[in-house]
């Protein structure tokens, strides 16, 4: 939620505001917040307009009068107006907290590329799709209502059989399948714009997205013994657990490709090029070996579960190695962690939730790197691995936002309510059901009295309930009931 929501909300619940009057007050804060921003603007530019022309290739202002919540879009504007990239500092107590922005965009040359990728699509494509993205109009896509203008198409909502009924959306970018469909390789391959496909339960044993535009492909690898990439495949994120048994062909053995793999991980030898490799969920990953069938591997990042891994010593064979990021893995120390020498190229190196003695041999190994981007947080002690192997909020321990004693209480809170569901869901009696919601409803007013929570801590507290129900058997407790509950009496 906003902060400034959150202060409507507040100021209705203390004054018994009417919907009419919450409105008023929404429109007066909106006005306050932006009447705060053209005072700070002004300010700034003032202080620019003083500077030499060659003072101002990049702009670094700061000020105790600034707000913290505002200076990042006044810096937005700075580096439109001046072309220049701007940082916005609002300083208290001796210290300083604020926003950067940089100007074009264009450091990477990755937006020109997309830019000729646009131009490269047939003019009368192109205007169809601007004209359908500011259409009010509906057609019906299997049976079912749906905007001319949608980007996004699931067809567990909109069951059409045919792929080519997708016609009828031009600016459909997105299509997630859960099952497989006749004439979808002929659809994507006629259609420019589809560039994120989803395909799961397809039954396949070859698939050939030679000649479409996907960029982000999600694939269920089980059955498939076969697949062929097309040209502007970036990423290919396996949607099944376990090694798969596919032979991947991709333009340059996977030289602009990156691969996301869930939990255990079969090498690729067949993509020696291979850009980018992620790992999540991983419980024992083994890293031996892994820098011999992706010699020129740019980017590594993995995800425990938390888990362990195996030999990391072996990440230094990565010689070009770019980034390099791990998250709740464990079972490596200090004489493991890679040297700048062994691994030249790395300019990106974030490590979270790790051993305590790696953590300290990783800041002092590269620390004085110059143009390095290192970040090693929360280092663990084996006592709090021990701790918290089944605690989903151990990511909340050490976050700059999250107070300790919240991480403590959400942990509790959780350990508490699976105790409960548990025991419910082995009970035959009546009440289990209402005794059931009402410990969700304890969960969640817990969780409502915690001020700090956004969008990825709303989601953790929605996966932690829903990895509780989904262990639960399906006989006693009705699981929707429980969750609509939660969605009911959230407050965040």
């Amino acid at each position: 939620m906003s902060e400034l929501a959150r202060r409507v909300r507040e100021r209705r619940a203390a004054l018994g505001l009417s919907q009419e009057e919450l409105a008023r007050r929404l429109c007066d804060l909106n006005r306050e917040r932006q009447a705060v921003e053209q005072a700070i603007c002004a300010d700034a530019t003032a202080k620019i307009e003083k500077l030499r022309a060659e003072e101002r290739s990049a702009l670094v202002l700061s000020s105790e009068a600034w707000h913290q919540g505002v200076v990042g879009i006044v810096a937005s504007r700075l580096s439109e107006k001046y072309a220049a990239p701007s940082f916005m500092i609002h300083l208290k107590d001796g210290s300083g907290k604020g926003s950067c922005r940089s100007y074009g965009g264009w450091s990477d040359g990755y937006d020109v590329y997309l830019q000729i990728r646009w131009q490269a699509i047939p003019e009368e494509r192109r205007r169809a799709f601007k004209e359908a993205a500011e259409s009010d109009g509906v057609t019906e896509i299997g049976g079912i209502p749906v905007k001319v203008s949608s980007h996004r198409v699931m067809d567990q909502y909109a069951p059409f059989d045919s792929a080519l009924e997708l016609k009828a959306l031009p600016c459909l970018s997105e299509l997630i399948c859960q099952r497989w469909h006749p004439d979808l390789l002929e659809f994507l391959r006629e259609n420019p714009f589809v560039d994120e496909v989803t395909l799961l339960n397809h039954g396949q044993r070859t698939l050939d997205l030679r000649g479409t535009s996907i960029r982000k492909l999600m694939l269920d690898m089980t059955g498939l013994e076969e697949l062929w990439l097309c040209e502007g495949t970036e990423l290919l994120l396996f949607q099944n657990k376990g090694p798969d048994a596919c032979t991947i062909h991709a333009p340059e053995d996977g030289s602009g490709l990156t691969l996301q793999f869930i939990g255990e991980y079969r090498p690729h030898t067949e993509l020696p090029n291979l850009w980018g490799l992620h790992g999540i969920q991983l419980k024992d990953f083994d890293l031996t070996g892994l820098a011999a069938v992706h010699p020129h591997l740019k980017e590594l990042r993995l995800w425990g579960a938390p888990g362990n891994l195996g030999n990391f010593s072996a990440v230094g064979g990565f010689r070009e190695l770019t980034n390099l990021s791990t998250f709740d893995l464990f079972g490596f120390g200090a004489a493991d962690i890679p040297t700048p020498e062994q691994m030249p190229e790395l300019r990106w190196f974030w490590m979270t939730s790790l051993p305590e003695t790696a953590a300290k041999a990783a800041k002092q190994i590269w620390k004085g790197k110059p143009g390095m981007d290192l970040r090693i947080t929360k280092p663990r002690k084996p006592e709090w691995l021990a701790q918290n192997l089944d605690n989903p909020f151990r990511g909340w321990d050490g976050a700059e936002h999250i107070p300790a004693a919240a991480a403590k209480k959400a942990a509790s809170q959780y350990r508490k309510t699976r105790s409960q569901l548990v025991k419910l869901a082995a009970q035959s009696d009546e009440d289990a059901q209402a005794q059931a919601l009402d410990a969700v409803a304890a969960y969640t007013q817990t969780f409502n009295k915690m001020g700090f929570i956004e969008t990825v801590e709303r989601d953790e507290i929605y996966m932690a309930l829903r990895d509780i129900l989904d262990a639960l058997p399906d006989s006693t407790l009705q699981k929707e009931a429980l969750i609509e509950k939660f969605e009911e009496l959230r407050d965040f």
